[in-house]
């Protein structure tokens, strides 16, 4: 916002901080919002699946925004075995991501490891620290406060696991009255989506002014982390989604003849990139 990308298309934003999908996904249907950021694309998928008119037009991050730390006796995939992972619960994002990473790399996440809920972040970092889990996923201060720690990162989900951990989500009402409104809030957070991407520095001291904590190595080092994760053009990474609705459909939670057209309107994100890249401002 303070770079004035949004001023520059015609909009005023009011952005409101919730905190976890469902909240945000309860202030779209509700209308008290009409563009929601969310944590993954099971809110949406499971909401449509559920009649509710909630379309995904834009991903800002297409990969698992976390890290994978383990335990000093757990520093490989395979390590994991017959141990204690701490989640933030069962059905949770980071539950969700765990069982894919293992199940790609030939653990069965019900018998060969255990999937505990911990909590957040937070709580899952001082698990670790007892002794309590032998690995769990992290976002980045923590993860950069355990590496410093010495304790062992197994894998960096950022560049790993490519399922979108944050979507933006609108009703299908507002793209069918208000379609140049959208692409205009679109073009608007892929210019900060570019910027944020190409200026690392700028970004951090904007951050920063915005209320960004923390020590400036800190965070410079989770930006380097966690910035191979973003979608700076917001594309929308339909083989990862399609995997969380494959999930689903297997766990029952949707049906079975379910399809991504239903979750999925990326007409207009598309429409946005033409424009940037005919006007040379998307790279």
């Amino acid at each position: 916002m303070s770079k004035g990308f949004f001023k520059e298309q015609g909009l005023t934003l009011e952005p409101i901080f919730v905190r976890g999908g469902p909240i945000a996904i309860t202030a779209l249907i509700s209308g008290n919002v009409d563009y929601a950021s969310v944590g993954g694309a099971q809110a949406p998928i499971r909401s449509n699946a559920r009649g509710l008119d909630l379309q995904i037009i834009s991903s800002m991050s297409n990969y698992t925004n976390y890290t994978l730390l383990g335990s000093k006796d757990a520093r490989t995939v395979e390590e994991l075995r017959g141990k204690i992972i701490g989640v933030t619960g069962a059905g949770a994002f980071s539950d969700f991501a765990i069982r894919i990473y293992l199940k790609r790399n030939n653990l069965d996440p019900d018998k060969d490891a255990t999937l505990r809920a911990i909590g957040g972040t937070a709580l899952r970092a001082l698990a670790l620290e007892k002794g309590v889990i032998a690995a769990a996923p992290f976002s980045a201060e923590d993860t950069v406060r355990l590496l410093d720690k010495g304790f062992p990162m197994i894998v960096n989900l950022n560049e790993a696991l490519r399922i979108p951990q944050s979507v933006f989500v609108t009703r299908g009402e507002v793209l069918q009255k208000y379609p140049e409104t959208t692409k205009r809030f679109l073009k608007s957070v892929i210019l900060g989506m570019q910027f944020t991407t190409h200026n690392k520095q700028e970004a951090i001291k904007i951050g920063y002014t915005a209320g960004l904590k923390g020590e400036p190595d800190v965070v410079s080092r989770a930006y380097d982390l966690f910035s191979p994760g973003y979608a700076a053009d917001l594309s929308v990474a339909q083989d990862g989604i399609q995997i969380m609705l494959d999930e689903d459909i297997r766990a029952g939670v949707v049906e079975k003849n379910f399809t991504l057209d239903r979750v999925i309107n990326d007409k207009i994100v598309k429409q946005a990139q033409q424009e940037l890249r005919k006007e040379g401002r998307l790279k």
